[in-house]
């Protein structure tokens, strides 16, 4: 595709009356300034004036309406380039837009030159859309050949990124008040304006600014965003409360998770698993690494709560990387990015909350990941944060096992015993073979379990070696790679004997050696019964 800019669109898009008006000056301080103003007032919603045509688009109709990339804001002037997209169907709200260059900015109108409309007849009369309803960057990701996108803003204070050779998959958000509590209405503060800093010729990041509303708070974000085999966000924000709220979560992530490997009963589909992220990784202060599978009980809400002390990180992730446990080639699962929050400020003692909520299929995220700051914030006190978000494919190598897969049944003529088993694997994924295989001699390792209920006995631990030794030197006929050298992969498993008045157990389980040095992630789950 030939990269150039369309000097006719961008002639038109100066030359309008309000991306002509003056420039003002611009910086970050000066948003927080206008973040905390906003929040001393009462709530006043944004007025949207969108016309009933553009509101009642359906779904084919504003799936034709498609912005030309090549009219995107910075085309062919630097490594990015911004598209926006045009309200309709459930993208009805509008947010302003404005470009920032040497410290002052410029709102950009709504041009719909930028946009083919297929084969949408417009109403002679019907008034242009007030703003865009959000906006995407691109950059040359995975070729110089093409400008592919890598980040998103649509939707109250949703944004998702990828890294490299990677589809979108969970989404973030600016805030959450009280996300996914039974009976309590949830709240959606709005980004309403973004403030676009233009990029010099041979920058390496991109960067924006936000100001976020909404019914019991405002407040300001800053956003340097750094794409690659590693999407790398810092976001610096600062917010103030209008009002109490039940719960306010800081780097809130919403996911998908319908079914996976132990998800008792399977709905009826063809595919073995299907979910964008599979677990919640967790490196406490300490550094010791907690796991915990996600799961899905049909009509129940999983609630769990960790209360953590300076946390280094947390994460989301899409553990299982085998095209084998999805089947699903258009949305390929087996791909769909991770994240990591890396707390910079601000997150000194909280709590995180994990809610899991039923779901009957694959099209809404039913998994909340949100970080509540402890004690709660002051009314009117402004309160500042910062972290790090890596979208990734996977974590670096912990020197680990690792939790790979969390199975669950009865042992066999036994319906009243619950069998767990855990596999570990270390590396998680096949390595590069350099020299013979590395297995760790696990004569001396022992799984340890824990149960929360007294009640609950445990009857039986043991532990399976999994990884044949020698599966390298397999024929590779038999589908081993002849250059990789497959993980060692350990099965702990155990038997519980819950009475039947027990509907839920925490139990973790993690391996130690001869010494009680522990060697894997403490595997961390909550057991519903589903039946």
């Amino acid at each position: 595709m030939t990269r150039f800019r369309n000097t006719l669109l961008s002639a038109a898009l100066l030359a309008s009356p309000i991306a002509m008006a003056d420039a003002t000056p611009f910086s970050f301080d000066l948003l927080r300034q206008k973040a905390r103003a906003l929040a001393a007032k009462p709530y006043a919603p944004e007025k949207n004036d969108l016309a009933s045509y553009w509101a009642n688009l359906t779904y084919d109709q504003h799936r034709d309406i498609r912005f030309k990339m090549e009219s995107g804001l910075w085309w062919n002037q630097s490594p990015f380039s911004i598209d926006f997209f045009h309200p309709g169907w459930t993208a009805k709200k509008t947010v302003s837009v404005s470009e920032v260059a040497d410290g002052l900015t410029k709102p950009l109108a709504f041009d719909q030159k930028l946009f083919d409309y297929g084969k949408q007849v417009v109403p002679k009369g019907t008034p242009p859309p007030p703003g865009y309803a959000g906006w995407r960057a691109r950059t040359h990701l995975n070729s110089e050949k093409y400008m592919d996108e890598f980040l998103v803003f649509l939707g109250a204070s949703y944004f998702r990124a990828i890294p490299a050779n990677s589809p979108y998959g969970l989404s973030a958000r600016g805030l959450s008040i009280n996300s996914g509590l039974p009976g309590v209405p949830e709240e959606f503060p709005d980004f309403t304006e973004f403030h676009l800093e233009k990029p010099t010729k041979d920058a390496k990041s991109l960067k924006a600014s936000a100001l976020l509303n909404g019914e019991s708070v405002a407040g300001a974000y800053q956003f340097t965003v750094t794409p690659g085999e590693e999407t790398v966000m810092d976001i610096e924000a600062e917010i103030t409360l209008r009002r109490p709220v039940q719960q306010l979560g800081l780097a809130p992530f919403s996911s998908m998770y319908w079914f996976g490997e132990g998800t008792h009963p399977k709905p009826y589909d063809f595919r073995p698993e299907v979910h964008d992220s599979d677990g919640f990784l967790m490196e406490l202060g300490s550094g010791n690494l907690h796991y915990r599978p996600l799961e899905h009980t049909k009509d129940q809400f999983r609630h769990c709560v960790f209360t953590m002390e300076k946390p280094r990180s947390w994460a989301l992730l899409q553990r299982d990387r085998s095209f084998s446990s999805y089947q699903d080639v258009e949305a390929a699962y087996h791909n769909r990015p991770s994240v990591k929050v890396e707390p910079v400020e601000g997150f000194d003692l909280g709590k995180l909350h994990l809610i899991e909520m039923p779901t009957t299929d694959e099209t809404n995220d039913n998994v909340i990941l949100v970080w509540e700051p402890q004690p709660s914030l002051v009314v009117g006190k402004p309160f500042r944060f910062h972290y790090r978000l890596r979208w990734m494919r996977d974590p670096k190598p912990s020197g680990l096992f690792t939790v790979r897969a969390t199975r669950s049944g009865n042992p066999v003529q036994k319906p009243d015993e619950v069998l767990m088993a855990i596999d570990f694997a270390k590396p998680l994924q096949p390595e590069k073979k350099v020299g013979d295989p590395k297995w760790d001699d696990i004569t001396k390792l022992k799984p340890v379990v824990t149960v929360n209920n007294p009640a609950v006995k445990l009857l039986h631990v043991g532990l399976s070696d999994m990884s044949m030794p020698n599966v390298d030197d397999l024929p590779a006929g038999l589908g081993r790679s002849p250059d990789l050298h497959m993980p060692q992969v350990l099965r702990a498993f155990f038997v519980l004997d819950p009475t039947k008045a027990v509907n839920d157990i925490d139990m973790t389980c993690e391996l130690q050696d001869e010494t009680g040095k522990v060697v894997s992630e403490r595997w961390v789950y909550l057991w519903k019964r589903s039946h």
